[in-house]
């Protein structure tokens, strides 16, 4: 596969980035903050434990079907349409808990039927945001690899203080209020993406309708981002959701636990700062280095000793984890061409999905058969292997080689320099 990066620098308008930014902040810390304050209205609505579990799951599957649909209408839809499409459902499908139960007031039928609904929206929404990456950075002059930092930045940032917030709101609030607050946030992201400039537009080939696994399939280097994202994938979310959770409730120490995952959100954000200043000298050191911190922090918290160790690796992690998600959102947008980058971003998200949950099963059925210290080995082993892929992988050269000298700029046409909106792709 040809690259297709994004045109150098054509424009130099000074709202793109931070109207973009802003966007992503506003739906990232929507979505954080409903995953605290969505449960705890059912505990309060209900009081059964298992309906909150009920309506996490009933969400699971459509949200895996929305990924890959979303990923067909941001290319055929639109992109900047289809971001403001999802944020607006999502901001509906919000809203309405509030109404119904004010209206009617909220059952388990309720909360299922309105669960799935927001699930339809969100995934969709960060597929057509991430497909705007290299627009975004032409129309604002700035570099592709500090556009993908500053977002991933925006990512831990939402997800350290979105719970912690949504936390203190219900504290003092009627939930009911919150639930408004945070619709409010993919209103305002919907608004934001509705007045970001943009230059380009994202055309097919004439008579072009390759779908995202043909593309996938026809690239070794995205066959190689797709392994290395699905077996990180399925390797960390046990971790994450079983490993540190077993282990800080063997300490009786659930606020330990809290720290720890803030942990990662913190190390998430200073990988993604780490990435903007290394990839400047050289995108392969930050790709090496991430991996190596990765392996690190997994390690230290396979440990499995009290606190401050298994904090020190979680924190680590995130570091690793913050340098390389930018690189695969920059390998996205520079190596496959824009009219079918919403169908494959769509497939990685919807394999993400499927990762997690798999990762979970398997950690959970390993640990019915040994103790939790040895399952902690087991996973840093399989993480290994995915690690030991990435660092000799000769399709992932090609991601993190040393590129070219940046082109001269080139005057925008008229359209481009209006900002003219997407047109569907046929």
């Amino acid at each position: 596969m040809s690259s297709t990066a994004p045109a150098p620098v054509v424009g130099s308008n000074r709202l793109a980035v931070p109207l973009f930014v802003a966007a992503e902040g506003f739906s990232l810390f929507g979505n954080a903050a409903i995953g605290i304050v969505l449960p705890w209205l059912v505990l309060q609505r209900t009081g059964e434990v298992s309906v909150a579990g009920l309506v996490a799951a009933a969400a699971g599957v459509p949200a895996v079907l929305a990924a890959l649909l979303g990923g067909q209408l941001v290319d055929r839809v639109g992109q900047r349409r289809m971001a403001v499409l999802a944020d607006v459902g999502s901001a509906t499908a919000v809203a309405a808990l509030a109404v119904v139960d004010l209206v009617a007031g909220l059952t388990v039928g309720w909360f299922v039927v309105l669960g799935i609904a927001g699930a339809l929206f969100d995934v969709p929404g960060m597929t057509a945001r991430e497909t705007m990456m290299g627009r975004v950075a032409a129309t604002g002059g700035v570099a592709l690899d500090t556009l993908a930092s500053v977002r991933q930045a925006v990512f831990g940032l939402a997800f350290l203080t979105g719970p912690a917030l949504a936390g203190l709101l219900l504290a003092v609030l009627d939930p009911v209020d919150v639930v408004w607050l945070t619709a409010g946030c993919s209103a305002a992201a919907a608004l934001c993406t509705l007045a970001l400039p943009l230059v380009g537009r994202a055309t097919p080939a004439e008579g072009d309708d390759v779908g995202g696994l043909a593309t996938v399939a026809g690239s070794p280097v995205l066959r190689a981002l797709l392994l290395i994202s699905f077996g990180s994938a399925v390797v960390v979310a046990p971790v994450v959701a079983l490993l540190l959770p077993a282990h800080f409730a063997a300490l009786d120490s659930p606020g330990l636990l809290g720290l720890t995952m803030s942990a990662f959100a913190v190390g998430s954000v200073l990988g993604a700062v780490g990435y903007a200043v290394t990839a400047r000298r050289s995108r392969r050191l930050a790709y090496v280095v991430g991996v190596g911190l990765q392996t690190l922090g997994l390690a230290l918290v396979a440990v499995l000793e009290g606190f401050w160790v298994v904090a020190a690796g979680t924190a680590v992690l995130g570091v690793g984890s913050g340098m390389l998600s930018p690189i695969f959102l920059v390998a996205f947008t520079e190596l496959v061409p824009e009219h079918v980058r919403g169908r494959v971003l769509g497939l990685f998200n919807a394999l993400a999905l499927v990762a997690s949950p798999l990762g979970i099963g398997l950690a959970a059925l390993l640990l019915t058969r040994v103790p939790l210290g040895t399952a902690a080995v087991v996973v840093v082993a399989c993480w290994s292997v995915v690690a030991l892929f990435s660092l000799t992988s000769r399709a992932m050269r090609t991601v993190v080689a040393p590129r070219d000298p940046t082109p001269a700029p080139t005057d925008p046409t008229p359209q481009e320099a209006a900002g003219a909106d997407d047109q569907p792709a046929r």
